[in-house]
């Protein structure tokens, strides 16, 4: 039915340098190698509030995490689909992701940076799977030509997901390091959803539950190895259903296992299974998929975006309509040997696209989830139950977004700051200081031991169990 998971099969040492750089954008050029070099801009995935949930000694805790923090050393090239991490230290540059959707990047940790201060990356190939197994959800670029006239539908359509890494999955990384891979992961899968159109899909990531041996108990069937498809995947739909309220009502939930997924046939086990998910259950109890990806290598991206396509009502091209979706139109008229993302077909460039029949199968579930569905849930930063946006943003930060102006910054002036007041300031002229005064955020440090409440300095203030906590690149 589908290949087995996705391998390095070879690897190139490489000594990537930055050849320009804007600081009016932040856009940089990065030479890979003489015969690729990427042009990169700053990439957006997350929502500004992040939900972190894992297990500290048995016990669940959760953090609210800065999404921007997260996305400040992010970087994409849309045309050559290229997602990266990249950072900058005094022995050189270190650039960590994917470089195209066959190959992956990474620093060579264990050697130094020859003379000319260049950091060593190794360059690794990636076999893409190229199938899944969807499943029939119970009732109860191929850009389309044209202008988008659909009245029923928005232009753009924002889907809301939360991922869960299996303790398989997430045991080789730190928890800042999964962070940098989930989000490179899921700015890959958007690069696959630009290829929809009339609406423009985008997926944003608004939280991440580093699973326990204990959590995943509950819905993981199998071994340490193996994970059956199936079974893990309705009891993984009633794991969610019992934490919706804790995962802020997301759209899609999707699982990432490190295990090799299998299916339980008449003949036997059938281990070529990569991803599986309820087709068209975006946005109902049934929004839940699984993808393998062996931890690291990136390699569940395209079955990551295909069961998500199915999630989002793709079927596989060449199927007929879903019966359990009154009014679906199916895929019959585009070949199952077309190649696209919804086939068994490598199709080389349009393994990254829908089909125009998959297209039109998202525009009728989409239509038919309706508003409620479209509407991002994701809270801001000053309407989080318990969580104030002063613990998540410091008064340089504030000043910045406020006024859309990076050079803005807010002055040390303990005087102001034990009355909760603070200014935003800026060098319009050369010697020359414009300044706006503003009351700081509710959770602001005004003093020692004390932060700002409600216009006032108090001390006893203490952080909620929803903390912010600095991503750094």
């Amino acid at each position: 039915m589908c290949l087995l998971m996705g391998t390095a099969t070879g690897t190139r040492t490489v000594y990537p340098m930055i050849i320009e750089e804007r600081t009016d954008d932040g856009s940089v050029l990065l030479l890979i190698h003489h015969g690729l070099t990427l042009s990169l801009t700053k990439a957006k995935v997350a929502t500004e509030l992040l939900h972190l949930k894992s297990s500290i000694n048995g016990t669940e805790t959760e953090q609210i995490i800065n999404g921007t923090d997260i996305e400040r050393s992010l970087f994409e090239d849309q045309q050559r689909m290229a997602t990266v991490y990249l950072t900058n230290s005094s022995d050189g540059i270190r650039v960590t992701g994917l470089l195209s959707p066959t190959e992956r990047i990474e620093p060579v940790l264990s050697e130094a940076g020859q003379a000319s201060g260049r950091v060593p990356h190794i360059v690794r190939n990636i076999q893409r799977p190229v199938g899944s197994r969807p499943l029939m959800m119970e009732r109860r670029k191929d850009t389309a030509p044209g202008i988008c006239r659909d009245r029923y539908l928005p232009e753009n359509v924002t889907i809301e997901i939360y991922v869960i890494s299996d303790e398989v999955h997430n045991r080789r990384f730190t928890k800042n390091d999964l962070w940098r891979y989930i989000c490179i992961f899921i700015n890959s899968i958007n690069a696959i959803f630009m290829s929809l159109s009339c609406p423009k899909v985008r997926l944003a990531l608004v939280g991440l539950e580093i699973s326990s041996k204990t959590a995943e108990a509950q819905y993981v069937y199998g071994s340490d190895k193996l994970l059956n498809d199936l079974f893990t995947l309705y009891n993984l739909k009633d794991y969610v259903k019992r934490k919706m309220e804790a995962y802020r009502n997301p759209d899609l939930v999707l699982l990432l296992t490190g295990r090799d997924i299998y299916e339980s046939t008449s003949r036997g086990i059938r281990r070529d299974i990569t991803g599986i998910a309820f087709e068209g259950g975006v946005c109902t109890e049934h929004r839940v998929a699984l993808a393998e990806d062996a931890p690291g290598s990136f390699s569940g991206i395209i079955d990551a975006a295909h069961e998500l396509g199915h999630s989002l009502g793709a079927s596989h091209d060449g199927s007929p309509p879903n019966r359990y979706i009154p009014g679906h139109p199916g895929s019959l008229k585009c070949p199952s040997k077309s190649g696209h993302l919804m086939t068994y077909v490598d199709g080389g460039p349009l393994r990254y696209k829908f089909s125009q029949c998959n297209q039109e199968e998202v525009r009728y579930v989409l239509r038919m989830r309706g508003k409620k569905c479209w509407n991002v849930n994701a809270v801001n930063f000053y309407s989080l139950k318990d969580v104030y946006p002063g613990a998540l943003l410091s008064p340089t930060d504030f000043c910045r977004r406020f006024y859309k102006n990076r050079d803005m910054y807010s002055p040390t002036e303990q005087s102001l700051k034990r009355h909760c007041k603070m200014r935003c300031c800026s060098a319009r002229k050369p010697n020359t200081l414009t300044c706006a005064w503003h009351h700081m955020l509710d959770y602001m440090w005004c003093d020692a031991g004390k932060r700002c409440f409600q216009g006032v300095c108090r001390s006893g203030m203490h952080s909620s169990s929803y903390r912010s906590k600095s991503f750094k690149g």
